[in-house]
């Protein structure tokens, strides 16, 4: 079998490019029978494109590593390219540092020089971060090394912690800093030593410009996260995810200026302990009572550390801080709007971290709440609108005419003026206001008093009315606009509403009758199965309710519910569309005179259609599709039941009706029900997502799901 060298042509995978390039590696340029720069272009083409596995990068990782009969164009192509798609795994750090340091097996020192960049840069992805602290005293013994001093230091500055701060390394790092001067990354290192001995570290150790760890290539970096993020989808989970317990560093996903410092603790002593000293669980128990406040408690909006420390050691001094940081930040922020200026993106940035507070702690802060209240009469509506919206979701239930005058009649303003998706994002707004004031609820016969009992009744009544206010009114104004994300976000409050009721706490409150009608008659088949549901959640919410019902809801309500139900049976299983003549029914309100000109139309296109059965489940412009084929799937299991007969069976040309099934039987075909039928039309519909019809008939009509069993 010829090897995968021998084609001059790039390698049609992965493994065999890695193959050609471990046969390149170790053969002499003069004696190789195809260039080997083929199976390098080819593996940092997928490397660029898919990024590398954990068995592929350790693989280029080990050759890179030593020296082999590879150009120092070709290693250094492939260390510019390794783009990691998941964890870097300790062997593959471990490797690394062993390959940097004097001798004839170790690879040239510029190929060490940028597998320490590349560290540097990959730092915060490392799977077990105690891998780099466990070779601390291998990566310090290399300072004197001038060609890798300032990529070490840089390493040496992330993961240095008090343990590894010891009296011969801060006399280590005195003596070359007063033999090589004012090096920036050396100084750097020891204001990171400063920072946990700041009495035995004495002079000056400012920071300079190149101090710092360096920033990786913006467009490595921008090529990276692509490559994280589509794994990361593809895993269904995030790959790179956030210690908990260990001081939140940006790394390589910082690319922009932060109004919110990252936690440092400045004047720590022999004594303290930081938060930059923690990484684990255990190390957090076992100090917590010893930790030092950071110099800047606003890191706390977004470091998960030390919004845990907060939590569990709470202070009345830290608050104050924050508070006091958020006043004057906030303040100066208004005043910029107030004058006509655009927020700023700092302003972005801490309503989005406030956001992710309050996700955690369910609550708006107060000085936020204050600021709100301001700032939403000032507010063009466009601004940060889904941070500020989901803010205003944790509102805490109260009076709603209070909460709405406060707070949402400015918003609902400021977005209808300005926002073109405003009248979405205000029914979802209300939506996840429903869904938190109804998971707050006071559980049925539960110790509340009656007094508040009736004031959270009443407090949900007055927000359902509200948004079906709201709902009627973007109906009317954009009827035919029936698959907007707008009607589907009306159709998810319902669904909430129709689910939350709670006998005695959360009534059951229906939507109005024109809302209603407007939606069972639209033009979208997901539209009317979710109502459908809707309706099916409403008839178990009655059916289950404490009888008698005529103790809890007047005769009115009870027989608006009634209506609907026999309007829809009549639309879609009676055959007796738009009539009144039945008990309760309102005929989708539709007037008299225009139903009998429909059904002189409808006569007049087919001499056997009439308007009352128009709208039935063989009929229904939405639903006669999947009718026909929930048919030919029955008629044709039933032909095949036949056996050798079958040939000569009838089949039916449809539309299905309950005439036309007797007379097919009569005529040579299948003898199928008419109850059958319309059966197997609800369970087709359901097995295609449309369980909205199924539900509701099944829940209406008597004894058809038994039929169905």
């Amino acid at each position: 079998m010829p090897s995968v060298t021998d084609n001059t042509s790039r390698p049609d995978n992965l493994h065999d490019a890695l193959e050609a390039l471990q046969q390149a590696s170790s053969t002499p340029a003069k004696q190789r029978k195809s260039k080997a720069s083929i199976a390098v272009d080819a593996i940092c083409h997928h490397a660029f494109q898919h990024g590398l596995d954990s068995a592929s990068l350790k693989a280029i990782v080990v050759i890179v590593t030593r020296r082999t009969e590879l150009d120092q164009s070709s290693v250094t192509n492939l260390v510019k390219n390794l783009y990691p798609a998941h964890l870097v795994s300790a062997d593959v750090v471990v490797t690394i540092i062993g390959a940097l340091g004097q001798g004839k097996s170790k690879p040239s020192t510029a190929t060490q020089l940028a597998l320490l960049k590349w560290l540097v840069t990959v730092y915060e992805i490392i799977e077990d971060p105690k891998t780099l602290s466990r070779l601390y005293g291998v990566l310090f013994g290399l300072l004197d090394m001038i060609s890798l001093r300032t990529s070490l230091c840089h390493l040496l500055s992330l993961i240095t912690r008090r343990k590894h701060v010891r009296p011969f390394r801060i006399q280590q790092l005195l003596d070359l800093s007063r033999g090589l001067g004012s090096e920036p990354a050396l100084q750097g290192l020891l204001r990171v030593y400063k920072d946990y001995y700041p009495d035995i570290i004495l002079g000056s150790t400012a920071a300079g410009r190149n101090s710092f760890p360096p920033q990786p290539d913006p467009e490595w970096r921008k090529r990276f996260l692509a490559i994280h993020d589509a794994s990361a989808r593809r895993a269904e989970g995030s790959l790179v995810q956030q210690n908990g317990f260990r001081v939140l560093r940006q790394g390589v996903k910082r690319s922009k200026v932060s109004v919110i410092p990252e936690v440092h603790t400045f004047h720590a002593n022999e004594t303290s302990v930081t938060l930059e000293e923690i990484d684990n669980v255990d190390d957090f128990v076992e100090k917590l009572e010893k930790i030092e406040l950071p110099g800047q408690i606003i890191s706390s909006l977004k470091d998960p550390l030390l919004q845990k420390y907060l939590s569990l050691n709470p202070s009345n001094l830290a608050s104050r801080r924050v508070d006091l940081w958020l006043l004057i930040f906030l303040e100066d922020e208004f005043e910029a709007v107030k004058r006509g200026d655009s927020p700023s993106t700092f302003l972005s940035e801490i309503f989005e971290a406030i956001l992710g507070q309050t996700r955690y702690t369910k609550s708006i802060p107060p000085i936020i709440d204050a600021f709100l209240k301001e700032y939403l009469l000032i507010w063009n509506g466009v601004a940060d609108d889904d941070a500020i919206l989901e803010l205003l979701a944790f509102l805490p239930v109260q009076q709603f005419q209070g909460i709405h005058t406060t707070y949402l009649a400015p918003v609902e303003a400021a977005l209808i003026s300005n926002n073109p998706d405003a009248y979405r994002k205000l029914v979802n707004l209300y939506t996840s206001i429903l869904y938190r004031w109804a998971a707050q609820a006071p559980s049925q016969g539960s110790t509340t008093s009656s007094k508040s009992s009736l004031s959270y009744t009443q407090t949900i009544t007055d927000l359902a009315k509200h948004v079906s206010t709201l709902a009627l009114s973007i109906l009317s104004a954009f009827p035919h606009d029936s698959n907007s994300p707008t009607i589907s976000s009306i159709l998810t409050f319902y669904e909430a509403l129709s689910a939350s009721s709670i006998p005695t706490v959360i009534p059951i409150i229906l939507p109005p009758p024109h809302t209603t009608y407007l939606l069972l008659t639209c033009s979208s088949l997901a539209t009317l199965t979710r109502l459908l549901t809707v309706l099916a959640n409403y008839k178990n919410a009655f059916d289950t309710h404490p009888t008698p019902i005529s103790a809890h809801y007047p005769a009115t309500t009870t027989n608006t519910f009634n209506g609907y139900l026999m309007d829809t049976c009549n639309l879609l299983w009676r055959s007796r569309a738009l009539l009144t003549a039945d008990p309760n029914a309102q005929g989708c309100f539709c007037d008299p005179g225009i139903r009998a000109t429909l059904q002189t139309y409808i006569a007049s296109v087919e001499r056997e259609y009439v308007l009352s059965s128009a709208f039935g489940l063989s009929h229904n412009s939405l639903l006669a599709a999947l009718s026909a084929a929930a048919w030919r799937s029955l008629e044709e299991a039933e032909i095949q039941n036949q056996g050798p007969e079958a040939e000569d069976t009838v089949r039916h040309k449809g539309p299905v009706t309950q005439r036309n099934l007797v007379v097919l039987a009569k005529e040579g075909g299948v003898e199928v029900p008419w109850k059958k039928y319309r059966i197997e039309v609800l369970k087709w519909l359901e097995q295609r997502g449309c369980r909205g019809v199924k539900d509701l008939m099944f829940a209406t009509m008597t004894g058809l799901k038994e039929a169905a069993a």
